[in-house]
Protein backbone atom coordinates (compact mmCIF):
# COMPACT_ATOMS: atom_id res chain seq x y z
CA UNK A 1 0.00 0.00 0.00
CA UNK A 2 1.27 3.45 -1.01
CA UNK A 3 2.56 5.96 1.65
CA UNK A 4 0.50 9.03 2.37
CA UNK A 5 1.70 12.09 2.44
CA UNK A 6 0.36 16.13 2.42
CA UNK A 7 1.35 18.69 -0.73
CA UNK A 8 0.27 22.47 -0.45
CA UNK A 9 -1.59 23.23 -3.32
CA UNK A 10 -3.10 26.67 -4.81
CA UNK A 11 -6.11 26.25 -5.17
CA UNK A 12 -8.02 29.86 -5.27
CA UNK A 13 -6.83 33.02 -7.01
CA UNK A 14 -6.39 36.43 -5.81
CA UNK A 15 -9.92 37.47 -7.38
CA UNK A 16 -11.76 34.59 -5.53
CA UNK A 17 -10.38 35.31 -1.85
CA UNK A 18 -10.78 39.02 -2.45
CA UNK A 19 -14.65 38.20 -3.56
CA UNK A 20 -15.00 36.05 -0.43
CA UNK A 21 -13.66 38.37 2.09
CA UNK A 22 -15.92 41.28 0.76
CA UNK A 23 -19.45 39.18 0.25
CA UNK A 24 -18.13 37.68 4.33
CA UNK A 25 -17.94 40.76 5.81
CA UNK A 26 -20.08 43.10 4.41
CA UNK A 27 -23.05 39.76 4.97
CA UNK A 28 -22.12 40.14 8.98
CA UNK A 29 -22.00 43.83 8.54
CA UNK A 30 -25.45 43.81 7.12
CA UNK A 31 -26.81 41.27 8.94
CA UNK A 32 -25.58 43.40 12.42
CA UNK A 33 -26.65 46.52 10.85
CA UNK A 34 -30.19 45.21 9.71
CA UNK A 35 -30.69 44.24 13.34
CA UNK A 36 -29.83 47.42 14.86
CA UNK A 37 -32.22 49.32 12.22
CA UNK A 38 -35.30 47.42 12.89
CA UNK A 39 -34.35 46.73 16.89
CA UNK A 40 -32.37 50.20 17.95
CA UNK A 41 -33.79 53.25 16.82
CA UNK A 42 -31.93 55.22 18.67
CA UNK A 43 -28.40 53.88 17.06
CA UNK A 44 -30.69 53.27 13.38
CA UNK A 45 -29.67 56.47 11.45
CA UNK A 46 -26.16 55.79 12.04
CA UNK A 47 -26.74 51.67 11.17
CA UNK A 48 -28.45 52.71 7.81
CA UNK A 49 -25.05 54.40 6.65
CA UNK A 50 -23.30 51.90 7.06
CA UNK A 51 -25.71 49.17 5.71
CA UNK A 52 -26.10 50.73 2.25
CA UNK A 53 -22.35 50.77 2.54
CA UNK A 54 -21.83 47.29 3.41
CA UNK A 55 -24.42 46.86 0.46
CA UNK A 56 -22.29 48.58 -1.98
CA UNK A 57 -19.61 46.31 -1.27
CA UNK A 58 -21.54 43.02 -1.39
CA UNK A 59 -22.72 44.10 -4.72
CA UNK A 60 -19.23 44.44 -5.81
CA UNK A 61 -18.10 41.28 -4.44
CA UNK A 62 -21.12 39.52 -6.08
CA UNK A 63 -20.25 41.20 -9.50
CA UNK A 64 -16.66 40.12 -9.55
CA UNK A 65 -17.57 36.14 -8.17
CA UNK A 66 -20.31 35.79 -10.57
CA UNK A 67 -17.93 36.97 -13.50
CA UNK A 68 -15.49 33.91 -12.01
CA UNK A 69 -18.44 31.43 -12.56
CA UNK A 70 -17.63 32.07 -15.82
CA UNK A 71 -13.98 33.65 -16.58
CA UNK A 72 -12.33 31.90 -13.77
CA UNK A 73 -10.00 28.84 -12.83
CA UNK A 74 -11.94 25.48 -13.50
CA UNK A 75 -12.44 25.22 -9.74
CA UNK A 76 -13.88 28.40 -9.83
CA UNK A 77 -16.40 28.53 -12.73
CA UNK A 78 -20.09 27.52 -11.99
CA UNK A 79 -20.01 24.10 -13.08
CA UNK A 80 -17.45 23.43 -10.53
CA UNK A 81 -20.97 24.28 -7.79
CA UNK A 82 -22.96 21.65 -9.18
CA UNK A 83 -22.41 18.33 -7.35
CA UNK A 84 -21.50 15.16 -9.25
CA UNK A 85 -23.06 11.57 -8.78
CA UNK A 86 -19.22 10.16 -7.96
CA UNK A 87 -19.80 12.83 -5.01
CA UNK A 88 -22.83 11.43 -3.62
CA UNK A 89 -20.78 9.28 -1.47
CA UNK A 90 -18.37 12.05 -0.23
CA UNK A 91 -22.04 14.25 0.45
CA UNK A 92 -22.97 10.99 2.63
CA UNK A 93 -19.96 11.22 4.76
CA UNK A 94 -19.78 14.98 5.06
CA UNK A 95 -23.28 14.76 6.70
CA UNK A 96 -22.21 11.84 9.20
CA UNK A 97 -18.90 13.84 9.66
CA UNK A 98 -21.32 16.91 10.71
CA UNK A 99 -24.21 14.83 12.45
CA UNK A 100 -21.01 13.27 14.70
CA UNK A 101 -19.50 16.69 15.38
CA UNK A 102 -16.17 15.79 13.78
CA UNK A 103 -15.99 12.00 15.07
CA UNK A 104 -16.62 9.93 11.93
CA UNK A 105 -13.92 10.46 8.90
CA UNK A 106 -13.56 13.59 7.25
CA UNK A 107 -13.66 13.09 3.32
CA UNK A 108 -11.74 14.08 0.36
CA UNK A 109 -12.28 17.17 -1.89
CA UNK A 110 -10.36 18.83 -3.86
CA UNK A 111 -11.43 22.73 -4.03
CA UNK A 112 -15.69 22.89 -3.09
CA UNK A 113 -17.11 20.54 -0.28
CA UNK A 114 -19.43 18.73 -2.43
CA UNK A 115 -21.98 18.90 0.36
CA UNK A 116 -21.89 22.96 0.15
CA UNK A 117 -21.85 22.76 -3.52
CA UNK A 118 -25.80 23.55 -4.23
CA UNK A 119 -26.04 25.58 -0.57
CA UNK A 120 -23.07 27.93 -1.73
CA UNK A 121 -26.03 28.57 -4.65
CA UNK A 122 -28.16 29.22 -2.58
CA UNK A 123 -26.50 31.50 -0.49
CA UNK A 124 -25.59 33.58 -3.92
CA UNK A 125 -28.68 33.74 -4.82
CA UNK A 126 -30.13 34.74 -1.64
CA UNK A 127 -27.56 37.63 -1.32
CA UNK A 128 -28.41 38.81 -4.72
CA UNK A 129 -32.47 39.18 -3.85
CA UNK A 130 -31.31 40.78 -0.65
CA UNK A 131 -29.59 43.29 -2.69
CA UNK A 132 -32.29 43.86 -5.15
CA UNK A 133 -34.89 44.23 -2.17
CA UNK A 134 -32.61 46.22 -0.39
CA UNK A 135 -32.14 48.85 -3.26
CA UNK A 136 -36.06 49.16 -4.59
CA UNK A 137 -38.33 48.04 -1.29
CA UNK A 138 -38.03 51.84 0.22
CA UNK A 139 -39.89 53.27 -3.20
CA UNK A 140 -41.68 50.46 -4.47
CA UNK A 141 -42.56 47.74 -1.41
CA UNK A 142 -45.32 46.18 -3.20
CA UNK A 143 -44.37 44.30 -6.47
CA UNK A 144 -46.29 41.48 -8.05
CA UNK A 145 -48.42 41.26 -5.07
CA UNK A 146 -45.35 40.33 -2.76
CA UNK A 147 -44.43 42.92 0.53
CA UNK A 148 -40.61 43.26 -0.66
CA UNK A 149 -39.85 43.77 3.36
CA UNK A 150 -41.37 40.69 4.61
CA UNK A 151 -38.83 38.84 1.28
CA UNK A 152 -36.34 40.70 2.45
CA UNK A 153 -36.51 39.78 6.11
CA UNK A 154 -36.87 36.23 5.35
CA UNK A 155 -33.96 35.57 3.33
CA UNK A 156 -32.00 37.60 5.95
CA UNK A 157 -33.19 35.08 8.54
CA UNK A 158 -31.60 32.18 6.28
CA UNK A 159 -28.96 34.08 5.06
CA UNK A 160 -28.04 34.22 8.98
CA UNK A 161 -28.51 30.75 9.70
CA UNK A 162 -26.44 29.55 6.56
CA UNK A 163 -23.98 31.96 7.32
CA UNK A 164 -23.26 30.42 11.09
CA UNK A 165 -23.51 26.67 9.90
CA UNK A 166 -20.88 27.58 7.21
CA UNK A 167 -18.74 29.53 9.97
CA UNK A 168 -18.93 26.64 12.44
CA UNK A 169 -18.73 24.15 9.55
CA UNK A 170 -15.39 25.73 8.94
CA UNK A 171 -13.94 25.78 12.00
CA UNK A 172 -14.83 21.95 12.69
CA UNK A 173 -12.72 21.20 9.49
CA UNK A 174 -9.68 22.64 10.31
CA UNK A 175 -10.19 21.32 13.80
CA UNK A 176 -10.44 17.85 13.18
CA UNK A 177 -9.03 18.04 9.43
CA UNK A 178 -5.52 18.15 7.88
CA UNK A 179 -6.68 20.35 4.87
CA UNK A 180 -6.24 23.86 6.40
CA UNK A 181 -9.27 24.96 4.92
CA UNK A 182 -9.44 28.42 6.88
CA UNK A 183 -6.10 29.57 5.74
CA UNK A 184 -6.74 28.11 2.09
CA UNK A 185 -9.20 31.08 1.65
CA UNK A 186 -7.14 33.77 3.19
CA UNK A 187 -3.33 32.80 1.09
CA UNK A 188 -4.65 30.54 -1.62
CA UNK A 189 -3.27 26.98 -0.73
CA UNK A 190 -4.86 24.12 0.78
CA UNK A 191 -3.13 21.29 2.10
CA UNK A 192 -4.11 17.55 0.41
CA UNK A 193 -3.62 14.21 1.19
CA UNK A 194 -1.75 12.64 -1.66
CA UNK A 195 0.21 9.46 -2.24
CA UNK A 196 3.72 8.80 -2.60
CA UNK A 197 4.11 7.58 -6.02
CA UNK A 198 6.98 4.81 -7.28
CA UNK A 199 10.13 6.22 -8.10
CA UNK A 200 11.29 5.81 -11.71
CA UNK A 201 14.47 3.56 -12.20
CA UNK A 202 17.34 6.09 -12.12
CA UNK A 203 15.45 8.99 -10.35
CA UNK A 204 16.75 10.43 -7.04
CA UNK A 205 14.41 8.68 -3.88
CA UNK A 206 11.98 10.73 -2.24
CA UNK A 207 10.80 12.68 -5.73
CA UNK A 208 7.41 12.65 -5.32
CA UNK A 209 5.77 12.51 -8.78
CA UNK A 210 1.95 13.45 -8.20
CA UNK A 211 -1.04 13.76 -10.81
CA UNK A 212 -3.34 17.19 -9.56
CA UNK A 213 -6.28 15.51 -12.07
CA UNK A 214 -6.10 12.19 -9.43
CA UNK A 215 -6.38 14.57 -6.49
CA UNK A 216 -9.15 16.52 -7.60
CA UNK A 217 -11.35 13.27 -8.11
CA UNK A 218 -10.64 12.37 -4.65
Amino acid sequence: MADQDFKRIEIWGGWLRLTHACIGLSTLSLLLTGWLIAESPSLANDAVDIHYLSASILLFGLVVRVALMFVGRPQERLAALVPEPSELNSIRSMLFFYISLGRSQLPRWFAHNPLWKLIYLVMFMGLALLTLTGAIMVDRPFIAGLYLPSVHQFWAAVLLWLTGLHLLSVVLHDLKGKTSDISGIINGYRTLPVEKAEQPDGMEQGVQYVSIDKIMKK
